[in-house]
């Protein structure tokens, strides 16, 4: 038994690591820049000179790791450089990429985007009282300039600087040799493309300082990162909603479990009954309610002072206070806990009970059922020792996917209730594109349905003695 459960967790290994590189690939691949995104306050607020941004930009850039190659390695055409990732700002990058897909000579690219943001540095470091329109009227060029991808375009904005710089005296004097060196590395890299080099590809190894590598062994050591909103762990606050999560799903799921055993078996056996008809269609109009509906609802009734049922507040369930025992938590949040409870109960327990009495009605009509009752069993026993064990496997297939659904929240009763959960979490996180949280829940919630799978096989084992993971029975 023991040598089976480590048998399929090195089975399930590589699972996690596609798992692993695919969420990683995806966190890379969302819009917006996550360097400002995580300092998205201390930009804004910044009055400070381009240098000093790009300055600030690197370290902030270095704290989060992602001054380093993506990968192992890259595959790209051979006109793409190695370092793209070091160069400040993801607008940028991009406008560099679609200069260099235009001509495909890199150093020529570089060299010009360089000289534009020389001439930009000089004319902040002019002094204020130099101020005038062409210096106001030169500045916005050099922005328009420097986010557009268009080669054609850049010609026209560079006219234009060249109509603007000699209208001041003092201006020229600062700009005009920086503006002939922008002139002359535009001009180079026009009559030089290399577009060969872009329909050539290529392989570049980079090592294993980089940034799959460093994620790969902070989730390891169960480090997701840094939360873009607020700069805290993803794992504390994952940790923090997991809490509220399980809380709710530890009460939820064994009762539905209980509930649909009892019943699902009492409407097997009893087959063609009243109480089976009945239950039955009071299972149906169960489960047409949607949850949200059914929350909703209960959720105005049982909140409505004017009625005289205010069990349920809608301000939110309170925050977990570190320090309180788990019996202080339950006894002030126990009757706000009870109406998602019941939420959460109802929808899975119709399922599973339909589900038992499907397998339960055909484990009745086995052959060793019949054995059983013409050896004189008792009926109880022939239910729940003979019948039950094997109509019960299905019960145990469905506890493997609830497992990642528990854990990944239930998503609209935590956010009608506005429960601090893994739902709400996921729903915020989205809402302010905290993608290392979103796709930290992401990354768990695949754990867990590994985890599941093999707590699964490990109770199949446990519920049926014919099953034997070993050496002598390797196809069960």
């Amino acid at each position: 038994m023991l040598r089976y459960f480590f048998k399929r967790l090195l089975l399930f290994a590589p699972t996690l690591l596609v798992a692993l590189v695919l969420t990683f690939g995806l966190s890379r691949l969302v819009p917006g820049d996550p360097v400002e995104e995580a300092n998205a306050e201390e930009f804004e607020r910044s009055t400070q000179s381009e240098a000093e941004l790009l300055r600030m930009y690197r370290s902030r850039s270095a704290r989060m790791g992602l001054d380093k190659p993506v990968f192992y390695f890259a595959f790209h055409p051979a006109a793409y450089p190695d370092t793209l990732y070091k160069i400040p700002f993801r607008n940028r990058r991009e406008v560099l990429m679609k200069l260099l897909r235009q001509n495909g000579n890199w150093p020529a690219v570089e060299a010009y985007y360089e000289s534009l943001g020389q001439l930009k540095k000089e004319l902040q470091c002019m002094p204020v009282k130099w101020n005038s329109v062409a210096r106001s009227s030169l500045g916005q060029v050099i922005n328009t300039l420097q986010f557009s991808n268009d080669l054609g375009v850049a010609q026209l904005h560079l006219k234009k600087m060249a109509a603007l710089i000699p209208q001041d005296s003092m201006l020229q004097q600062a700009t005009f040799p920086t503006y002939q060196q922008l002139r002359k590395s535009y001009d180079f890299l026009m009559a030089h493309p290399q577009k060969a080099k872009l329909y050539r590809p290529a392989l570049v190894w980079q090592g294993f300082d980089n940034q799959f590598h460093q994620t790969f062994w902070g989730y390891l050591q169960g480090n997701l990162g840094q939360s873009y909103e607020d700069g805290k762990p993803v794992s504390a606050k994952i940790g923090r909603a997991l809490s509220w999560t399980l809380l709710i799903n530890i009460f939820a799921l064994p009762i539905a479990y209980l509930l649909a055993i009892f019943i699902g078996v009492r409407m097997a056996v009893q087959h063609g009954s009243k109480f089976d008809k009945r239950t039955n269609a009071i299972l149906f109009g169960l489960y047409a309610m949607p949850s949200f509906w059914v929350a909703l609802v209960l959720l105005v009734v049982f909140s409505n002072p004017d009625w005289g049922m205010n069990f349920v507040s809608i301000t939110g369930m309170m925050d977990l206070d570190k320090n309180s025992s788990w019996s202080t938590w339950l006894s002030v949040s126990f009757r706000q806990l009870i109406i998602p409870i019941l939420c959460l109960i109802y929808p899975a327990m119709t399922v599973l009970t339909r589900q038992m009495r499907s397998t339960m009605m055909v484990a009745l009509k086995q052959d060793f059922v019949r054995t059983a009752r013409a050896k004189g069993v008792g009926e109880n026993e022939v239910i729940w020792q003979h019948a039950f064990p094997n109509a019960a496997f299905p019960l145990i297939t469905s506890f493997g996917s609830l497992l990642p659904e528990m854990v990944a929240g239930s998503l609209l009763v935590e956010n009608i209730f506005n429960i601090p959960g893994m739902g709400h979490l996921m729903v915020d996180a989205m809402g302010t594109q905290d993608w290392p949280v979103v796709f930290g829940i992401m990354l768990l919630g695949t754990f867990l349905s590994i985890v599941g799978l093999v707590l699964v096989d490990l109770a199949y084992a446990w519920l049926d003695p014919r099953v034997r993971f070993d050496r002598s029975n390797l196809s069960v």
